[in-house]
């Protein structure tokens, strides 16, 4: 957003971008976030190289 816009305005505009979800889209959508699935084997993996590689504070 560029400096000094108003982001209320911005948020308001008829062209910003949506989206719109049917009910069994949003059904499916909150189910997946209630219950996610168990991770893989590369997501485990990733969270791996992560630990070794990002230094936290």
């Amino acid at each position: 957003m560029p400096a000094g816009q108003n982001p209320i305005k911005v948020i308001d505009e008829p062209n910003a971008d949506r989206t719109a979800l049917q009910p069994v889209d949003h059904a499916a959508f909150f189910a997946a976030l209630d219950q996610p699935s168990a991770p893989t084997g590369k997501l485990r993996a990733a969270f791996a190289r992560h630990r070794k590689t990002v230094a936290s504070r």
